[in-house]
């Protein structure tokens, strides 16, 4: 557009907006005279003169090029970068002050409102506690899920929270929850499909922690680590995790005793001797069972030099062990 054309149609908008205006005043003129409510009619006037003028400054500014005070046109401020950070470092400066009067809610105003920053607005809020307002915060401005959801949990908003975590698809966390106000069934519930999960992808000590801890089914968790031994998912892990829901030294012989004669036979009798050396380090471990468990074991496969070498975890006192090993394989 040529500037003279650019003229004209400046001249012409300026004139529509007098047009508009001037029926405006006819229309306000009219309307006071019916009423007779003279004070009205003047404070309308001096709306319309408002408009007008500031109608008139935004539209002259626009055809000289220059935007109005204050503004930001194509993400450059009309105020200098000098001036510009500054401000937003007495903001901060204000934030800190506020935080340290433990006025956290002003604080997160400025945060939220001056300084657009929501996500340092809602921990500002949780670390006040909060807890429902940091919630908010992260859930509609930031767009974090999690985060609202433990806000939630810690202001006692449990639906809130069970909600959110449910959408999240963490079934532990919402299971945990329940179990925190005593629903047991829905927590038993949500435990489930965290143990069903970890089954699919053959993460038996896992499930069977879940069993344990969560669930305290002591059973059912022994029979997923049975699972894990026999089909060799993890079967070392397997063993110790088995071993340990038996608390006492008596049951944990008996438990080591049958196992070796049930569950023991020739392709899985190096992992079992692996699981015997973490056995034996226990203040509850039978010694005595456990060495001579494994001196049978090593002796079978003294050729198997990988086990031969697990010997030392088991006789501690003995210097010459290693080079009698040694020994051992260099006569081979």
């Amino acid at each position: 557009m040529t500037n003279e054309a650019k003229s004209k149609f400046h001249a012409k908008l300026i004139y529509f907006i007098v047009f508009v205006l001037f029926l405006k005043f006819i229309y306000l003129i009219i309307t006071s005279i019916i009423a007779g409510d003279f004070p009205s009619f003047l404070g309308g006037l001096f709306v319309l003169a408002l408009v007008f003028f500031a109608l008139s400054h935004l539209i002259n500014s626009l055809f000289s090029g220059r935007p109005p005070r204050g503004s930001v046109m194509g993400g450059t401020s009309t105020i200098g970068d000098n001036q510009f950070n500054s401000l937003m470092q007495r903001y901060e400066k204000l934030t800190e002050e506020f935080i340290a009067k433990k006025q956290y809610k002003k604080a997160a105003y400025i945060q939220l409102k001056l300084l657009r920053n929501p996500y340092r607005a809602a921990n500002i809020l949780k670390d006040g506690y909060f807890y429902n307002e940091a919630a908010h915060i992260y859930l509609k401005k930031c767009y974090r899920k999690e985060d609202a959801a433990a806000c939630y949990e810690l202001a006692r908003s449990y639906t809130k929270s069970i909600k959110l975590y449910e959408e999240l698809e963490m079934n532990e966390k919402v299971g945990d929850i329940y179990t925190k106000i005593k629903d047991a069934k829905n927590a038993h519930h949500h435990y489930q499909i965290v143990v069903d999960d970890y089954v699919k992808n053959y993460q038996y000590v896992k499930a069977s922690l879940m069993y344990r801890k969560k669930m305290d089914n002591i059973p059912s968790a022994n029979e997923l680590l049975l699972k894990g031994w026999t089909d060799n998912k993890d079967a070392v892990n397997c063993a110790n995790n088995y071993f340990a829901n038996f608390e006492d030294k008596a049951s944990l012989e008996n438990a080591l005793h049958e196992f070796k004669q049930k569950r023991v036979e020739k392709a899985n009798e190096q992992n079992f001797l692996k699981a015997l050396t973490y056995e034996y380090n226990k203040d509850i471990a039978p010694k005595e069972d456990v060495q001579k468990m494994a001196y049978e074991l090593i002796s079978k496969n003294h050729q198997n030099d990988e086990m031969m070498s697990l010997l030392k975890h088991f006789v501690n006192d003995d210097t010459q062990l290693t080079k009698d090993v040694l020994r051992h394989r260099m006569k081979r």
